[in-house]
């Protein structure tokens, strides 16, 4: 053990100084920080929510607006036409009720559309 923190630390072009023995961590702990501290968890969720949006919003509406981003469980849609916005928002609460359905949790309470 002695020779390889020697050998690294020559690798290094440092001194071969005192070797701290840190605590090994578990992959989870580090994973979930990391995915956290990165915001990759609201990235990871906007997917999961593009999977079930085509069957939470049916074919043609899905065709005219795409979700776009998923901030503090308000899921962000970006719509071609306002007539499109007009019927979303007529089925707001059912495209809720029904993406929670197919996600498994209440990640999503609110519903934003965008024209462009």
């Amino acid at each position: 053990m002695k020779h390889r923190h020697a050998l690294i630390a020559q690798w290094r072009g440092i001194d071969a100084g005192p070797v701290q023995d840190l605590p090994a961590k578990k992959l989870g702990n580090v994973l979930d920080k990391v995915v956290k501290d990165l915001g990759l968890s609201e990235r990871m969720q906007l997917e999961d929510v593009l999977a079930a949006w085509r069957a939470a919003a049916g074919d043609f509406i899905s065709r005219h607006a795409k979700p776009e981003s998923v901030s503090r469980g308000v899921l962000t849609v970006r719509v071609l036409q306002s007539s499109v916005h007009h019927a979303l928002s007529l089925e707001k609460a059912r495209l809720i009720t029904k993406l929670n359905e197919q996600l498994g949790k209440s990640a999503i309470r609110d519903m934003r559309f965008r024209h462009g």
